[in-house]
């Protein structure tokens, strides 16, 4: 029986040791707003936003970088109510549609907020990184609703006891394509009117809130050496 027992033993030891050492795993869950740019509308719209909410795993490879899987599941919109140009008046222009992102993003903070004997419980971090949004309730069949994005931005992170971080963060997404909006070259037999700018793609922003989950792991104060004369 013991010689049984005794393997499960020292393997339970060597995978607590592995597990002491293992680096810090979140999980969490955001709301936000999210807006729209292109040919409706130019640059970020504080005013016209839809409701987004993302969720949220993250690998905090150090004390100082991180990468960060998303969720992001909301509406984009927009309209020609207070046209750009005069163009703009006489297209009388909207959308309106939803979509899902999933991106991989790598984190850089400034200030070692996570260190133990650090007073500073907070730090802002910049963030890059790449994706692909699917655009859901669309009517032009000529592009692929699946798009390849550029997610990067700012943000602010402030740590809460050993197991929770609140982030609060502004992120622009670049497109690749000018018919997010479904607004482009227009009409090419109707000469009078140019519809969009085939030249300058469409853009999205996401401002949000979020709570992530720390699976905190309690460090080894010694580290499990096997002692090969039990095998």
């Amino acid at each position: 029986m013991v010689k049984k027992i005794l393997p499960i033993f020292i393997s339970a030891f060597i995978l607590y040791g592995h597990l002491c050492s293992a680096q810090k795993y979140e999980f969490g869950l955001g709301l936000g707003a999210v807006s729209y740019s292109g040919d409706l509308y130019r640059g970020y719209n504080i005013i016209d936003q839809s409701f987004g909410i993302q969720g949220i795993a993250r690998v905090n490879t150090s004390q100082d970088v991180a990468w960060k899987v998303g969720f992001l599941y909301g509406g984009i919109k927009g309209d020609d109510n207070n046209p750009i140009d005069i163009l703009g008046e006489q297209r009388q222009a909207s959308f309106e549609r939803k979509f899902l992102e999933v991106s991989t993003v790598f984190e850089y903070h400034f200030i070692d907020y996570k260190n133990d004997r650090s007073l500073i419980r907070w730090s802002p971090y910049l963030f890059a990184g790449a994706g692909v949004a699917k655009f859901f309730n669309t009517s032009n069949s000529d592009y692929n609703s699946i798009q390849p994005i550029l997610p990067f931005g700012l943000g602010f992170k402030h740590l809460i006891g050993k197991q929770f971080t609140a982030s609060i963060e502004f992120g622009a997404r670049k497109t690749f394509f000018d018919e997010l909006d479904e607004v482009s070259d227009g009409d090419v037999t109707n000469k009078n009117y140019q519809f969009g700018n085939p030249a300058d793609d469409d853009w999205y922003y996401h401002f949000g809130i979020s709570i992530s989950w720390i699976l905190y792991k309690i460090p080894c104060t010694y580290q499990y050496v096997p002692n090969k004369s039990m095998y």
